[in-house]
């Protein structure tokens, strides 16, 4: 199964799909608000509700998951039951009752292992697990099957023909894991025997089920190698319990493999599985805003820029204190050269920047002076705080034309005194214009005797006295 990605963001993978108009969504165009999980999205183009899809577009390769199978089998649970094994291969009993019961119990483990890996939990079943609920009857259900298998193997070989027996052979080896997913994530034998539901779990994964077989038959066959290489080094007493606790390890191994085989193709399996992992919930006004932005994204990208700005238009009614809209609202503006609408923006833009990021008001700044040369802010505290942002990004001179004449522009604004100090320290270091920031410091002593920053005042000054001596006077 070809995995899906976003039709906006290729890189990332698809969990949601529109039928409507068959758009493919990733969770970065399509935020969940925590606050009503029971809202279903909807598609931004048509509004139609979207359908998830689970993680069957961001679920990692089987095959590239090999070590975390083996690692998962190292949990307390899987390692417990193996142990039991260990043990019940050396004081059980000789009955039949006993042992049928358990393989019972041992198949309902290995069976609630499938299906706690195809749900994408990292932990595997405890060992209480084994003894509680329903599941014991899978036993029966599965020895049905093998013994199908071995009648039909058997009849297979009273053709006297040794191709045909081999092909059954192997044709059973390859049927048989799909089955037993099959009855997995059923719990009906039907579901194990039927061509249509064991072919379908073929189809899903396509030549990937090769793979699949593949490392199943490897991983079947180590408990016979484990045994065969410690056979000539163990008692039979030592080495019947280390052979039953390698064949509980390795099962356990091949579990998780066949589960998450069903996560990875949950989608052609007709399933929808979310890795725990995933699926982030964000507050109204957090899911309001991400909402808000990706759909604007997306209009943007189908060419549909007035929805674009009606989308964040509404956005910014509810909550018209939100950087992050009021910015990508000027961006708009200012790219679609709607100047005098991006120009009235900026009357509560920039006292939003000049408040919580600066920098972002600097940029706003620089962008109105492309669309109209002499714009300047009405407010004497946006103007200092954008100055010293402009100058930080080495803009110097747009940065002065900000605080140029402020004591007559704004005759009541308390500083004054910190503006013009800055505007100083612009014209010496900024621009190496020294004797401006000379007579500017003289203004300020002289118009603010008041002044708490006279002190500042004065080590600038004797700063600045230094950098006017040139070299070989005095």
């Amino acid at each position: 199964m070809d995995k899906t990605v976003c039709r906006y963001h290729p890189e990332q993978p698809s969990t949601w799909l529109c039928r409507s108009c068959e758009r493919s969504y990733g969770d970065c165009c399509v935020p969940l608000n925590s606050d009503a999980p029971d809202d279903a999205p909807r598609c931004a183009m048509c509004s139609s509700q979207l359908e998830f899809l689970g993680a069957a577009n961001s679920a990692q390769p089987f095959w590239q998951r090999i070590p975390a199978f083996f690692i998962y089998a190292l949990q307390s649970g899987p390692l417990a039951f193996a142990g039991l094994l260990a043990v019940a291969s050396i004081f059980m009993p000789r009955s039949i009752i006993l042992w049928l019961i358990l393989f019972s119990i041992a198949t309902k483990y290995f069976y609630s292992v499938i299906e706690s890996s195809s749900l994408a939990e990292k932990s595997a079943p405890s060992l209480a697990s084994a003894f509680t609920g329903e599941g014991f009857s899978l036993f029966f259900k599965q020895l049905v099957v093998f013994l199908i298998a071995f009648a039909v193997l058997w009849l297979a070989a009273d053709f006297n023909s040794e191709a045909l027996y081999w092909g059954v052979n192997i044709g059973l080896l390859l049927v048989m894991p799909a089955s037993i997913i099959r009855l997995a994530l059923d719990k009906e034998l039907s579901s194990a025997l039927s061509p249509d539901q064991v072919g379908q779990v073929i189809v899903a994964m396509g030549w990937r089920y090769l793979i699949l077989c593949a490392f199943l038959f490897i991983l079947w066959q180590s408990p016979s190698w484990v045994t065969y290489m410690l056979s000539h080094g163990l008692p039979r007493v030592i080495l019947l319990p280390v052979m039953a606790f390698a064949f509980a390890y390795f099962a356990v191994v091949m579990c998780a493999m066949m589960g998450y085989v069903v996560f990875q193709y949950q989608g052609a399996l007709g399933y929808v599985i979310v890795d725990e992992n995933s699926q982030a919930a964000f507050p109204a006004d957090e899911h309001l805003r991400r909402k808000a932005l990706a759909e604007t994204e997306i209009r943007l990208k189908e060419g549909q820029s007035d929805n674009a700005l009606e989308t964040l238009t509404i956005a910014l009614e509810k909550n018209p204190d939100d950087l992050k809209l009021n910015e990508r609202f000027h961006q708009l503006l200012f790219n679609l050269n709607a100047a005098d609408r991006c120009l009235r923006h900026l009357a509560h833009y920039l006292p939003l920047t000049a408040k919580m990021n600066p920098a972002l008001g600097a940029t706003a700044l620089l962008n109105a002076r492309r669309l109209k040369p002499d714009y300047l802010p009405d407010d004497p505290a946006v103007c200092e705080r954008i100055a010293e942002a402009l100058a930080k990004r080495h803009k110097n001179r747009e940065a002065l034309s900000l605080l140029r004449n402020l004591h007559q522009r704004a005759p009541d604004y308390p500083h004054v005194p910190r503006a013009y100090l800055l505007a100083a320290r612009i014209f010496a270091e900024g621009l190496g214009q020294v004797e401006q920031a000379q007579k500017l410091l003289q203004f300020v002593r002289t118009r603010y005797p008041q002044s708490p920053l006279l002190t500042e005042v004065a080590n600038l000054e004797a700063t600045l006295e230094k950098m006017a001596v040139k070299p070989g006077d005095g």
